[in-house]
């Protein structure tokens, strides 16, 4: 499963057949890629994964395609991108974001959000 910056996510049924999403629940997309990985992304992969809510979605990915910045997370289907994801911050994300419906600031990606 790839994410486009902006777009839908996009998974592969068989290699070259790429079909989109038609999810609309929510989902929480971390990357476990290199980079990301050595700040810590499986530490937040897996503090979502003890305490997220049993009506959203937790899904990893092997890269989101914004080396430097992450770890990286993202919120669907709002298209929230957040950077730099410290794993004592996910808990802020869950109850801001996935329980209480408003995005964390602090935590949005400059490169998608003004």
């Amino acid at each position: 499963m790839f994410l486009k910056p902006g777009g839908l996510f996009l998974s592969i049924n068989k290699i070259g057949d790429l079909t989109k999403s038609t999810s609309s629940a929510q989902k929480v997309v971390v990357c476990l890629g290199r980079s990301c990985r050595k700040y810590q992304s499986e530490r937040v992969f897996a503090n979502f994964q003890e305490n997220l809510p049993s009506n959203v979605e937790l899904v990893s990915v092997m890269c989101l395609g914004q080396c430097g910045n992450g770890p990286m997370v993202v919120i669907e289907p709002e298209q929230v991108w957040y950077y730099q994801v410290h794993p004592d911050e996910v808990s802020t994300a869950i109850e801001q974001h996935l329980i209480g419906k408003s995005p964390v600031k602090a935590m949005l990606y400059p490169k998608f959000h003004d």
